[in-house]
């Protein structure tokens, strides 16, 4: 028995690893013929997008590297440039397709068409602002634990070479990396002042200026340098939770925007549609022209915008009125716009997705009333 299943195995198993055996071979074939052809295409790729990218001013690839040095990213400004440009011309002409194809109005395709390219670069600049309030408020966040220790290594004797290196640990995140970028500057002769001053620019943070600057002018002027830290560490400390006590201040207001995004706007379009839509039912019945041929005081009209329209006007104002209320939010939370990016694909698609949920859900009530009279 044990013979026949080991028979039956060997049948089954030894087809299908020659088989496989033989894909595999035809696959490192293909690609070891398409390898070249797939490096000299991303080598055209980059170049031509470094080309382009170097045609604008330079004050924009200059801005763009500075964003990048502030989020802490590593990427060439030209070819950035160059590869939102090729996205933002392929983005705006599939958008105009598809517009053109839904509405067969050249008017709204090209209309959208140009706000698609110009939310391609609204998008860039905003994700980028978003990365670099990250990368700073991270920062912010575990700086007074870092000037805390840096102060009590200088009260314990050491040199503040050796207390910048001994706190700069990796539960520190971003704000460890730089620590340790100062102490490898020193090594190479460049002065501690000098290397502090450098990481301070390398971080857009007012807060970690400051306290560059008070450190830089305690050691020059041989001052009670551990005391001066431990004072800023409360500031900073104190200033933190005023931001958090003024989140949970305007979280009534916060929920009332979110409730008003999600559900409220999309229950009155929804409900908006359906009357457009009876209305235009109600209008069809009626023979408009024998009513003017009576001379009838009453004066009827169709009307001016169909159900169709109606609803894509909604969908529109709906992503407008989320993009901006999610901005909105975060402003409110945290002071910053960009802190309400990461709300702009939520409240977009809960509020589309309930206003189609909701005129289906009501087209379906008022269906039923108008199949009853």
């Amino acid at each position: 028995m044990e013979s026949l299943i080991k028979l039956i195995v060997y049948i089954i198993t030894k087809p299908a690893n020659t088989i496989m055996s033989i894909l595999s071979s035809i696959y490192e074939t293909v690609n070891s013929f398409l390898r070249p052809l797939k490096e000299f295409f991303i080598k055209f790729v980059k170049s031509t997008h470094h080309r382009v990218g170097s045609l604008f001013p330079f004050h924009i690839r200059e801005t763009l590297e500075g964003m990048f040095l502030y989020s802490g990213l590593t990427r060439n400004p030209e070819e950035t440039l160059g590869m939102t440009m090729m996205y933002s011309i392929l983005f705006p002409i599939v958008v105009g397709l598809i517009a053109l194809v839904a509405t067969t109005d050249h008017a709204i395709a090209l209309g959208c068409a140009l706000l698609s390219f110009i939310l391609v670069w609204i998008l860039l600049y905003m994700m980028l602002n978003f990365l670099v309030d990250k990368r700073t408020g991270s920062i912010e966040k575990v700086l007074p634990d870092l000037l805390s220790m840096i102060s009590q290594n200088m009260g314990a004797g050491m040199t503040p070479y050796n207390a910048l290196w001994s706190a700069a640990r990796p539960e520190f995140g971003a704000l460890a990396d730089e620590m340790q970028k100062v102490a490898r500057d020193t090594l190479t002769g460049v002065p501690l002042e000098t290397a502090l001053i450098n990481m301070s620019k390398r971080v857009k943070s007012d807060k970690l200026a400051r306290t560059v600057k008070l450190m830089v002018q305690g050691m020059r002027s041989g001052g009670e340098l551990p005391t001066v830290l431990q004072e800023i560490s409360k500031d900073i400390r104190t200033e933190q939770n005023l931001v958090k006590r003024m989140e949970s201040e305007t979280t009534s207001q916060v929920m009332f925007i979110m409730f008003s995004l999600i559900f409220g706007a999309p229950l009155l379009f929804a409900a908006s549609s359906q009357f457009v839509s009876v209305f235009s039912q109600v209008l069809s019945m009626i023979d408009l022209d024998s009513i003017k041929d009576q001379g009838s005081m009453v004066s009827l009209q169709p009307l001016a915008i169909t159900e169709e329209g109606f609803v894509m006007y909604t969908i529109i104002v709906l992503c407008v009125c989320s993009f901006f209320g999610s901005l909105l939010m975060g402003l409110m939370r945290s002071g910053k716009m960009t802190r309400g990016l990461p709300l702009i694909p939520v409240t977009m698609i809960l509020s589309v997705g309930i206003f189609l949920a909701l005129r289906l859900l009501l087209g379906s009530l008022f269906s039923g009333m108008m199949g009853t009279m």
